[in-house]
């Protein structure tokens, strides 16, 4: 009897320090990159999916917003991560306070409505923003998206930015990084 007793005090013992493990492991680290210094998205006016004028900063204060930059007629990149950045929003309970927006880099053939049919293909949630191509290019040089060509043929930066809810820029996901945006979007919400 006494093997019996000594058996559950190890196993006993042996469970207790596994779990102790994991409560003390460090958390892992955010695969996105971390801007030292953030960068407010302050005056950027853009037009929503339904034809009314949105800020990035304003409209979408107090969530903690996932920027995507893309158009609709893009053969590969950005259906792939508009609908990884889906699956993620609908496998996290599609949370209250975290928004997904897409900018398109094509406002020429992106209308509201063209955009509306696509971002909300995606889910119903999803918001796209377009304008001149004036107003698409100074959103782009704020978020560090680059973008040149003409119709399928055009060419961008394709990271998901990630904005606090005070409207600042915090994190960058590339493409290798975008798989990630799950594990990391817990704390995201949490911290920012």
């Amino acid at each position: 009897m006494r093997y019996v007793y000594l058996g559950a005090a190890l196993v006993v013992a042996a469970v207790g320090a596994y779990a102790l493990g994991v409560l003390l492991r460090p958390a892992p680290e955010m695969a996105g990159t971390a801007l030292t210094n953030p960068v407010s998205v302050e005056g950027l006016a853009l037009v929503d999916h339904h034809g009314e004028v949105a800020t990035l900063a304003d409209d979408f204060r107090g969530d903690v917003t996932l920027v995507f930059f893309g158009f609709t007629r893009c053969p590969d990149v950005c259906p792939l991560t508009m609908a990884r950045l889906a699956r993620i929003y609908e496998s996290l309970g599609e949370p209250d306070e975290l928004q997904v927006v897409m900018v398109t880099v094509d406002p020429e053939h992106d209308t509201p409505e063209v955009l509306g049919r696509y971002v909300t293909g995606y889910h119903p949630d999803f918001v796209g923003l377009t304008g001149t191509t004036s107003d698409v290019a100074a959103a782009a040089r704020a978020f560090f998206v680059g973008y040149a060509g003409l119709d399928r043929d055009i060419v961008h930066t394709d990271v998901v930015a990630v904005l606090d809810r005070g409207g600042s820029l915090r994190f960058v996901y590339g493409q290798d990084d975008v798989m990630f945006l799950e594990r990391d979007l817990p704390d995201l919400i949490r911290r920012l």
